[in-house]
């Protein structure tokens, strides 16, 4: 049982790598071009989330495009007390790293399906786990899915959770981005 779990760890280790190297080189080809490159959603396939995703990180982007909206990455801080914006790599912008974010079709994960989450970024991780609700949110409320987008980016710049709870961050986001 723990060498499966061992290797289900170094599995999951391996194809975020790859993940990330993969996203790397779409996000040149895409810069080579002058276009956007399309978002892969690791997991089970799902061409309707895929587009999904695109839409509302699409929306997103437009969001970060405004000033009043980027400040939301100066609103908070990590567990250590550092502005989040502090934590982008070094002369990247809270849209550019958006780019930079991995989601994965999480929806028949256990804690997706246990504890009915919409989706789950660790502090500092740029890995994004969609769970089933996203897809109903991003088609009925797009505004309201790419403020979520924008919440499991400031997750994976470190903010962690309890204090201040999910309900809060989103407000935050929704009160400086809009809906």
């Amino acid at each position: 049982m723990v060498e499966r779990d061992r290797a289900r760890r170094n599995q999951a280790r391996i194809l975020s790598t790859l993940a990330i190297f993969f996203s790397a080189s779409l996000l040149a080809q895409a810069s080579d071009r002058g276009d956007s490159p399309r978002i892969s959603v690791l997991g089970r396939f799902d061409p309707a989330l895929i587009q999904l995703v695109n839409d509302v990180v699409t929306r997103a982007a437009e969001k970060l495009r405004d000033e009043r909206c980027e400040q939301v990455f100066a609103d908070l801080r990590d567990g250590r007390g550092r502005i989040l914006r502090e934590n982008l790599p070094r002369g990247e912008t809270a849209l550019g790293f958006l780019r930079w974010l991995i989601f994965v079709n999480a929806a028949e994960e256990g804690f997706c399906v246990q504890r009915g989450m919409i989706a789950a970024t660790n502090p500092g991780d740029r890995i994004v786990r969609l769970c089933a609700p996203f897809r109903a949110i991003a088609r009925s409320d797009s505004g309201l899915a790419a403020a979520l987008v924008i919440h499991e980016e400031l997750h994976s710049l470190g903010l962690g959770e309890n204090p201040p709870s999910s309900y809060e961050i989103t407000r935050k986001v929704v009160e400086r981005c809009g809906r």
